[in-house]
């Protein structure tokens, strides 16, 4: 039996300026949300806030403020052609990229939809569950020939979307390094050289990945996108590599800390773990209320959008045209008023309510059923194999990592 796993990482600075008015808010105890959400939905649902370089804009608190502009693609807009258009944080150019789908609207946005969305239907993801299956089996063996106990973070949640996405790149899995060292250099706060040197080198792999895939198509997913077309249309190279990294960033950063989440969620309250192993059929209509509860990178960034024109929204703020505002997820998903209780795991909370963890309107997340799928079937696949999984260490003596905008968990220690 191997020596109880210990975590060596404390936690990093949060890496943004603070203050009252300061975003994003450093987050409360245990990666939970900051108080100063609760603290605003109560006294002002819309009020503004100051990004790290300094620009000034609204923040909304509440669901229903949130859903509205998020599902409003015509009023609410991201418009990045003005050299003024605020950042929400430094050297993060990559989600400034006006080719990226986050980014689009209008008639380009439904363009690169209509190619896309075939590549990711319920149906698709269907097919890939068994080889989701079989990675997380392979992924288990090589934890469970180590020894108990083990690191859920790095020996689990962190390698199955690597693999994944290494699968449906066509690649082997010792190309996993250079994906996890590129991850985790556009979520970081890192240095402007060292953010272009890393997006220099992602181009010329996506260039030689296009190249391949055009000349020698396989059946891989980066296959299909590259030639994937709709009446003649294609996607350019500029909005290829911006959707291959963002599958990346995506499929490896955002499902690797949703799993960790959803497991520290159900270990922490050991009857709910215990409830899903008994009854599997409960984990399927689960994950998105584990997401709510513990939305990866704790759901505390918002995307900012632009008024189009003035817009009264439903708390009767009133958002003037120009004016930016940002939409925390977890601000939608905490919201008592759409979620009672709204930081309890509830197995048998009602589905009437979106939790926003994938979007709405025309921006719903087209990989959500992707998403939700590897999560189900990883956290399934371990209950298969260890029923009595439990936390090493108390959840409050769990380090945090904030030195990126995505926060996460460096280690997560269990035993079997």
């Amino acid at each position: 039996m191997s020596e109880t796993v210990v975590p060596n990482a404390s936690p990093s600075t949060f890496p943004f300026p603070q203050g009252p008015d300061r975003y994003p808010f450093p987050e409360g105890p245990q990666g939970t949300p900051s108080p100063e959400f609760a603290r605003r939905r109560g006294e002002c649902p819309v009020s503004k806030v100051t990004l790290p370089l300094d620009d000034e804009v609204l923040l909304a608190v509440t669901h229903a403020d949130i859903l509205a502009i998020m599902s409003d693609d015509r009023r609410f807009i991201r418009d990045l052609s003005e050299d003024d258009t605020p950042k929400l944080f430094p050297n993060m150019e990559v989600l400034e990229d006006p080719t990226l789908l986050m980014n689009m609207h209008g008639e380009d946005h439904l363009r690169l939809r209509r190619i896309i969305n075939p590549t990711m239907t319920p149906r698709r993801v269907d097919g890939w569950r068994e080889e989701i299956r079989e990675i997380v089996d392979g992924v288990i063996d090589d934890m469970e020939a180590k020894g108990s106990p083990a690191d859920l973070m790095t020996q689990f949640a962190n390698l199955l979307p690597v693999k994944f996405i290494l699968r449906q790149f066509g690649l082997p899995d010792s190309d996993g390094d250079r994906f996890i060292r590129w991850v985790g250099t556009w979520v970081s706060v890192a240095e402007q050289e060292t953010m272009e040197a890393v997006q220099a080198e992602f181009s010329a792999w996506v260039d030689e990945t296009v190249e391949r895939a055009r000349t020698n198509p396989g059946t891989a997913l980066v296959d299909v996108l590259v030639n994937a077309h709709d009446e003649g249309e294609r996607m350019s190279n500029a909005e290829l590599e911006s959707m291959i990294r963002s599958m990346v960033v995506a499929g490896m950063e955002s499902i690797g800390n949703g799993i960790s989440r959803s497991l520290l969620t159900l270990l922490s309250e050991r009857a709910y773990w215990e409830m899903l192993v008994e009854d599997r059929s409960l984990l399927v209509g689960s994950v998105e209320e584990l997401l709510r509860v513990n939305p990866p990178g704790g759901g505390s960034v918002g995307i900012l959008r632009m008024a189009a024109e003035d817009v009264e929204l439903p708390s009767g703020a009133l958002v003037r045209k120009g004016e930016w505002i940002s939409t925390p997820i977890i601000g939608a998903a905490h919201d008592p008023e759409a979620f009672p209780e709204p930081t309890k795991f509830k197995l048998d909370r009602p589905k009437s309510t979106s939790t926003l963890m994938f979007g709405a309107g025309r921006h719903y997340c087209p990989a959500a059923h992707l998403a939700k799928a590897e999560i189900e079937i990883a956290i399934s696949a371990l209950m298969d194999r260890f029923p009595t999984l439990h936390m090493t260490i108390k959840p409050e003596e769990l380090p945090w990592d904030h030195s990126s905008f995505n926060v996460g968990m460096p280690c997560l220690p269990a035993a079997w």
